[in-house]
């Protein structure tokens, strides 16, 4: 058997099942879990012609639509299959062999991964028991070897964040060690807080978004980062000529023109969490809000046995996180009240 490069050999991947979910309360990926009504399904797909799937896609005009959005020149933006193909451009374009990414641990699972496949070294700076994690240790672990700085903000599966003035400083801290500095932002729209204007100001800045979280599309397999011109244009090499499905075009195009449908059920993600936040320690659960659309819920010894539980009765959680070995949290998405009440019925009768 021909054997593959190193870096690829020494990666360990466990395979995820992606299967018998669409029926089910999705409460362990942190999608949209109630889905799209019927009348915004059909306006999403009311322009797709008969030459639809015989054309290849054209993507610019969701690049127009996304620059305009945020207000920058479409130089600054790379768009891409969903923002962890953002991620891994940045890394396979500017990490090399024996390079250093620094990270917060846990944090989004494929920094390590694509760190991994470029041959860099991945330096962790780790959560304490109370989950946070200190800015100055950032800055500590950022050393004439760093080459990224990848940050999560809201971070997952934490659910914390780093406020603006610390990222600043850390974005200039990378600067000079020759350093660049991702911030990505899938969680965004929950926190409502951005690093987007700073990519204009700092040459080494990159944010990341995804349209799989707030906006509801995780299935189009759609985001983009946005940068300095120059490391735009470094990671566009990387890119397949045609990098962007004409399905998520479409469905990306739709939900700017009408981001009200994000904004309408951001709110909606907010009176979900602060019920459950109410209800959840009427059952003895501690759990924590954070940031994102999600809240992590201490179940103790019994994690598996009540996940495996909720499972049962058609309630999907994270419950094999990459959280510290001495967590025995199970990370739940949060959605509409209705579907909030339902979870928590479910998980009354399977802790008992």
């Amino acid at each position: 058997m021909i054997r593959p490069r190193k870096t690829v050999r020494d990666v360990v991947r466990w395979p995820v099942s992606q299967a018998d979910r669409l029926d089910r309360l999705r409460l362990d990926k942190n999608e949209n879990c109630a889905g799209w009504p019927a009348r915004v399904m059909d306006g999403m797909l009311a322009d797709m012609s008969r030459h639809f799937l015989t054309a290849y896609p054209e993507p610019y005009t969701l690049y127009e639509k996304i620059a305009k959005w945020h207000g920058i020149a479409v130089d600054r933006l790379m768009v891409t299959a969903g923002s962890e193909m953002a991620i891994r451009y940045l890394f396979e374009a500017y990490l090399e062999p024996g390079d250093e990414l620094v990270s917060l641990e846990p944090s989004f699972a494929m920094f390590e991964v694509y760190a991994q496949l470029c041959g860099a070294k991945f330096v962790p700076v780790r959560f304490d028991r109370s989950f946070r994690v200190s800015p100055a240790n950032i800055m500590k672990a950022i050393t004439r070897r760093t080459k990224i700085v990848a940050i999560a903000n809201p971070n997952n599966p934490t659910g914390t964040v780093i406020p603006e003035r610390d990222l600043i400083a850390i974005v200039k801290k990378a600067a000079k060690h020759g350093a660049l500095t991702l911030v990505d932002e899938a969680y965004f729209h929950f926190y409502g807080r951005t690093m987007l204007s700073y990519a204009g100001v700092f040459d080494n800045l990159v944010v990341t978004r995804t349209f799989s979280k707030a906006c509801g599309a995780a299935s189009v397999r759609l985001g983009y980062a946005v940068g300095h011109p120059e490391v735009i244009k470094t990671m566009a090499k990387l890119q397949p000529i045609d990098h962007v499905s004409g399905f998520a075009v479409l469905i990306g195009k739709y939900l700017i023109d009408h981001d009200h449908l994000i904004a309408d059920y951001v709110k909606e993600v907010e009176k979900g969490k602060a019920y459950l936040l109410k209800e959840l320690p009427k059952l003895g659960l501690p759990c924590i809000g954070g940031y994102g659309n999600f809240i992590l819920i201490e179940l103790g010894a019994r994690k598996d046995e009540v996940a495996a539980q909720l499972k049962a009765r058609g309630v999907l959680v994270g419950a094999n996180l990459r959280l510290p070995s001495w967590s025995r949290h199970i990370r739940a998405a949060v959605g509409q009240p209705a579907l909030m009440r339902r979870f928590v019925r479910a998980l009354a009768e399977s802790l008992a």
